[in-house]
């Protein structure tokens, strides 16, 4: 883990701390700098490679990496958010929530591996390894669904949430664990961190189709399968992709307006809150 502290006095700004997320080993360092009251920001790995290499910079080592993360923090000092400790609720409910996800994933694996052709010679061991996660996951859903009870915030939220038509107990949990934001945002912001903003691809007199991409991986496809429920059933979505469809758009483009009218709805609802 990679950490740089700068002090820009000639600036007028106070001393920032500058690290990497690492999946949590960073916790420990954060906790420290929150008790000294120095301010913190965790840096996307991304956000900082893809900063270094605008400056067309590759060496990499430790003291190198720590400096950068110095330029980074000066550079953007007035604009990096600063970081705040997580809910211990819901960092909890978060943390079981990935964990239920990553199993669910473990399951797709094998599934997958068992449709293989040659897979015939392995079934058995394939076939013992499927029944693994399913006892897992079903003793996550009753923890979640236990942290929702027992939260007052949570439940509201998550009953603000199921009023949406198409959004399930599985969606109002990741909706919960990976957006909490919701009901803060604007309506750009919301399908934009959904995955489900369209982001124009122009240049001169010249415009190309407008993709969705981008937002927090794990939103989109369980979106989507929310989208599909709304639009099969009674409601104004279902209105609203039908009448898509007589304009002659595509299955596909009028299913993603569906899904960015679902995020822009819940997050109305998340802010009546």
């Amino acid at each position: 883990m990679h950490c740089a502290q700068h002090c820009n006095r000639t600036r007028g700004t106070a001393t920032l701390a500058v690290c990497e997320a690492t999946g949590g080993h960073e916790d420990t360092l954060l906790g420290a700098l929150l008790e000294l009251a120095i301010p913190a920001h965790r840096a996307d790995p991304a956000k900082i490679k893809a900063y270094i290499e605008s400056f067309g910079k590759r060496a990499k080592t430790d003291p190198i990496d720590a400096r950068w993360l110095s330029h980074y923090g000066r550079d953007g000092a007035a604009v990096l958010p600063r970081w705040q400790p997580a809910d211990p609720c819901q960092q909890q409910f978060a943390l079981f929530v990935a964990r239920r996800l990553d199993l669910v994933a473990m399951r797709v694996q094998e599934k997958n591996r068992m449709k293989a052709p040659r897979s015939r010679l392995i079934a058995d061991n394939i076939a013992a390894r499927l029944a693994e996660p399913d006892r897992p996951i079903e003793t996550l859903n009753a923890q979640i669904g236990t942290l929702i009870a027992e939260s007052h915030n949570l439940a509201l939220r998550a009953k603000a949430l199921r009023s949406v038509p198409g959004i399930g107990p599985v969606l109002v949990s990741l909706l919960l664990a990976v957006m909490p934001e919701l009901g803060s945002l604007n309506r750009r912001q919301a399908a934009s961190l959904a995955g489900c903003a369209p982001h124009p691809k122009d240049s001169g007199k010249a415009s190309w189709h407008r993709s969705t991409t981008g937002g927090r991986r794990q939103i989109r496809p369980a979106l989507f399968i929310a989208a599909l429920a709304a639009c099969r059933g009674d409601n104004h979505l279902a209105i609203a992709y039908n009448a898509l469809l007589n304009t002659a758009k595509p299955k596909r483009v009028a299913l993603t307006a569906i899904m960015r009218k679902i995020i822009t709805i819940a997050n109305a609802a998340s802010g009546t809150l």
